[in-house]
């Protein structure tokens, strides 16, 4: 039910909302999908100094160089130890809510913007 219903919270909570609602329930003003992949890239300009587009390592390593700073191994806590089976049927339920809520849209516009911008770091 929660996948045919994009106003109630549930276990399908994207990356999308999660940035724009965090625990409240899924886009409670019924905005678009243009509405919120514009409202999300406007947070991530206004409030976070560094977006990190893949290749996460070689960032990670690009900060410690630049720091001088030790890495430090951080525990995976927070994970989900067990076998996890989806049907092809629910995938391709997960693949259309992404795609109507806006998130692959948001990655896109992501990527777009932020894909290579720290280069000149190196």
């Amino acid at each position: 039910a929660f996948l045919k219903n994009p106003a109630e919270r549930g276990l399908w909570a994207t990356n999308l909302d999660f940035l724009l609602y965090n625990k409240a329930r899924r886009n409670p003003h019924n905005a678009t999908k243009e509405e919120k992949v514009r409202r999300a890239m406007e947070i991530l300009q206004r409030n976070f100094d560094v977006v990190t587009v893949g290749d996460h390592d070689k960032f990670m390593n690009s900060v410690l160089e630049m720091t001088g700073w030790n890495r430090i191994e951080m525990p995976h806590a927070n994970t989900f130890k067990g076998e996890l089976n989806f049907t092809k049927k629910q995938v391709e339920n997960l693949q259309k809510l992404l795609r109507g809520n806006g998130d692959l849209d948001f990655m896109d516009a992501v990527r777009v913007r932020y894909n290579g911008y720290l280069d000149y770091l190196e």
